[in-house]
């Protein structure tokens, strides 16, 4: 039979897991199922590293270590129990803190491992308390070790004699070993029973442990610095000393144990004479408001109350001698069966389980089914006693909640829960049967947050809707399609046997979605970009396969959108590039490793110098110059652009009002700074620029800032107000890079801009594309009639320079004109007459 799931557990898989999960871990929940898994884990991996590092110490020293091992075993077995108690003392910690003080960690990581496990198999028949003892053991002496280790170096250096610092660091490692292992365990237990552990209740129940984990640990340092002064022989009669002592306290305490335990036999006794008074037990089982059956131990019904015959829809006639399985589900007899012979084996004494019973009347009903023994006056049972609650209502509901816990609610898919417990379960099954073969297809919509801040949120999620049912009618009956949320979808794809017929499943999915959607009268194409990863390289974890089909998804999209990129190993390496580039960014805007230079801007026609481009630079320590427009992109990504920004300002604030005073003959010398839509956006920016000019005494419109006509018509709503404030202010504001976007001819007329840039891309091709020179000729046209300045960006040939101003630009700048440069020469080329190169 198999045994019943407890309150919030889940179905266990396929394989030596699944077999293992039935017969150890059946009443725990996924909270402490996944907990337990990292104490096994981690311990696991504390014992390995401490048995390697054994591995490398002397012979002589091994054999040192398996004497002192074999002691703590000894004890472990043997442990002192506490008289009227349900604790007892296990001795061994003082060899075991010895160990730590003598041969180090990886003998005490060993040595508490040991104790755990036998600990737990004098106390235990489940071995899965018995592995999270002995890796909760491991684990946290693991903790202690380091502890003991970085406490003692720490108070030697600070002066304290080697004594102290030793005896203090022993009691740091005891008090870390007492929390990391006795509240690991004990939320376990917590959480198993879906109940909350709190401080005080840990440290109720285990301060006891703390105690005498802090004595141990004192003895040991006492042992210890004696063995450094006298040698391990005066160790090892001071162990023979305690461990005499302990015997005979031991010895002690089991006679008081033997008296306690005949006197709660005799008023045991007494109680089950009284318990079995056949009057008084007959009225509370007829009477009793719940469902009651007394069972033989062939399983037939011998007799049954009122409340068992309302429950199931029948009279007592048509149930008594009946065998009680018949009134179960047929799927829950053999579930029944086994907990009964359980109890019948003297292996339980009691048992709770859920099950679904036929009534009579009322058809399948759901119960909370109680056993126990119904024993005799001579202390023989005579049967079993079935207690019965209805919880159809309940598990009807729990079953709705299921639903929504493992479905979103919006395209009724399955959720990210839902596909990341089938997602571990297909990574556990790859592991165990290399032929079981599957992929992993990560998609992410293309533009849909335009329809969504276009025809708003509702139209989004009805395109949302289309594209699930979309994915759901392209894939198999087995395979299973999950909304991860918002524009994210993910594809379970099991049962692989080619990637050719992976990669066909792409293409249907990008055709299906490339089929147009009217929504809310618009025509719409909800085009995606998929990534792929297969199962044959090796994963471990279901989310490191998400990871990699996420990479890959973002390949996709780099490479043009709509369409399929597979992953591979490069993908992580230059994620690690990436991530190391983000934090030496990070630490490069604090530590001075950025600079600006300086390019010039330049009044065509008369010839003159309008002001200055402040531009970032970036020389990394170890890399030299990082190009800028990988880290600008970068700290965009990584959330730092606002603080690039506001450096940027202050730098280029600051050289401004420098400027003032080391050349006034140019008073209206003006400085632009570029910002990203990520700036304009934030609440801050403007109260941020105001303090900055006034603390250098700069006037607003000195300062232009620059935006990428791009942002500047995506950020649009959210970044109105703050260009209306800056306007006020008085700081001007330029559309960067103009001519490269779509929808600025819309809007140009509203937005609060004062200058117009015109991309380097038309002015360089001017000599070779005449379409070039009207886009040109139309900006500079557009620009004069709406009253803003027009800068040609890019002028890098004498011919480019003539042509601009052929066509009456206004000012211009470029390589032919000025390169970037430092601030010392930009002050220096403030100081001397300006030549044009005409």
């Amino acid at each position: 039979m198999i045994e019943s799931p407890g309150p919030g557990a889940e179905a266990a898989p396929a394989g030596w897991w699944g077999r293992f999960h039935r017969s150890q871990l059946f009443d725990y929940n996924a909270a402490a199922r996944r907990l337990w898994l990292a104490l096994a884990c981690v311990g696991v991996l504390a014992i390995i590293g401490a048995l390697t590092a054994l591995a490398r110490a002397p012979a002589i020293e091994l054999w040192q270590v398996a004497a002192w091992l074999t002691i703590v075993a000894v004890a472990a077995a043997f442990p002192i129990q506490i008289p009227r108690s349900k604790h007892s003392i296990a001795t061994g910690d003082i060899v075991i803190f010895l160990l730590l003080a003598m041969y180090g960690a990886g003998a005490a990581i060993v040595a508490a491992a040991i104790e755990g496990l036998i600990g737990a198999v004098r106390s235990s028949t489940r071995w899965s308390s018995r592995i999270a003892s002995m890796t909760a053991g491991a684990a946290g002496m693991t903790l202690a070790a380091l502890a003991f280790q970085s406490v003692q170096e720490a108070l030697q250096s600070s002066g304290l004699p080697l004594a102290g610092a030793h005896l203090a660091a022993l009691a740091a490692a005891a008090v870390l070993h007492y929390v990391s292992t006795t509240y690991a365990l004990m939320k376990v237990i917590t959480l198993k029973r879906e109940l909350k552990l709190g401080f005080r209740e840990w440290f109720e129940g285990s301060a006891w442990v703390g105690s005498l984990y802090l004595v141990s640990a004192v003895l040991a340092g006492m042992l210890s610095l004696n063995a450094q002064q006298f040698g391990r022989s005066a160790v090892a009669v001071g162990v023979a000393i305690i461990g005499m002592s302990l015997a005979l306290l031991r010895a002690h305490f089991r006679q008081q144990i033997v008296a306690h335990e005949l006197q709660e036999a005799r008023v045991a006794a007494a109680e089950q004479d009284a318990a079995q008074n056949q009057q008084r037990f007959h009225s509370a089982f007829t009477h009793a408001s719940i469902g009651m059956a007394i069972v033989s131990d062939a399983g037939r019904v011998l007799q049954v109350n009122n409340a068992l015959c309302s429950l199931l829809g029948g009279q007592a006639e048509l149930l008594l001698q009946r065998p009680f399985r018949d009134l179960l589900h047929p799927g829950d007899a053999s579930l029944l069966d086994r907990h009964v012979a359980r109890v019948l084996g003297r292996q339980e004494e009691t048992f709770s389980i859920e099950l679904r019973c036929q009534g009579v009347q009322r058809g399948e009903i759901w119960v909370s089914l109680h056993c126990a023994l119904f024993g005799s006056r001579s202390g023989e049972h005579t049967g079993l006693i079935f207690q019965l609650h209805d919880i159809t209502s309940r598990r009807r509901a729990e079953g709705e909640l299921h639903h929504i816990a493992y479905h979103d609610s919006l395209t009724d898919l399955a959720n990210r829960n839902c596909l990341h417990e089938r997602l571990s379960v297909a990574v556990q099954r790859s592991r165990e049967d290399t032929r079981f073969q599957f992929a992993l297809m990560y998609l992410d919509l293309d533009r849909f947050k335009i329809v969504n801040d276009s025809l708003g949120h509702p139209a989004g999620d009805e395109l949302l809707k289309e594209v699930a049912s979309r994915l759901g009618a392209c894939v198999r009956p087995r395979d299973l399609v999950a909304r991860l949320g918002g524009d994210e979808f993910c594809i379970l794809v099991e049962d692989v046997s080619r990637r050719e017929d992976v990669l066909a499943l792409g293409e249907r999915l990008l055709a299906a979605l490339a089929r147009p959607v009217m929504v809310n009268g618009t025509e719409t194409r909800p085009m995606a970009s998929v990534g792929i990863t297969f199962s044959d390289m090796g994963y471990r974890e279901p989310d490191e396969m998400l990871r990699d089909a996420d990479l890959a998804m973002y390949r996709a999209k780099s490479e043009g959108k709509g369409r399929l990129a597979l992953f591979d190993a490069s993908l992580l390496e230059q994620l690690g590039h990436k991530l190391q580039l983000e934090g030496d960014l990070r630490r490069a805007i604090g530590e001075g490793q950025l600079s600006l230079v300086y390019q010039p801007l330049f009044g065509l026609d008369p010839w003159r110098l309008l002001g200055f481009e402040a531009l970032s630079r970036w020389t990394h320590p170890v890399r030299g110059p990082i190009s800028p427009a990988m880290f600008i992109s970068l700290a965009e990504e990584c959330g730092c652009i606002e603080a690039l920004s506001a450096w940027a300002i202050e730098e280029a604030v600051k050289q401004v009002a420098q400027w003032r005073d080391l050349a006034p003959q140019h008073p209206d010398l003006v400085m632009h700074v570029n910002v990203s839509g990520r700036d304009l956006s934030q609440p801050d920016f403007v109260p941020r620029v105001r303090d900055i000019l006034a603390r250098h005494g700069v006037q607003p419109g000195r300062l232009v800032l620059e935006i990428t006509e791009s942002t500047a018509m995506e950020q649009r709503e959210a970044s109105m107000r703050n260009l209306a404030e800056l306007g006020e202010l008085g700081v001007k504001l330029s559309i960067d890079d103009f001519g490269t976007g779509y929808s600025s001819l819309a809007y140009l007329s509203t937005l609060p801009f004062d200058c117009l840039k015109i991309d380097r891309s038309f002015v360089s091709d001017m000599e070779r594309s005449p379409k070039n020179v009207e886009i040109v000729r139309t900006v500079l046209t557009l620009g004069r009639s709406l009253g803003k300045q027009v800068i040609a960006e890019g002028i890098e040939t004498h011919e480019q320079l003539a042509q601009l101003k052929e066509l009456g630009a206004p000012a211009g700048q470029g390589y032919l004109l000025a390169r970037p440069m430092p601030a010392d020469k930009a002050t220096q080329m403030l100081r001397e007459p300006q030549v044009s190169p005409a």
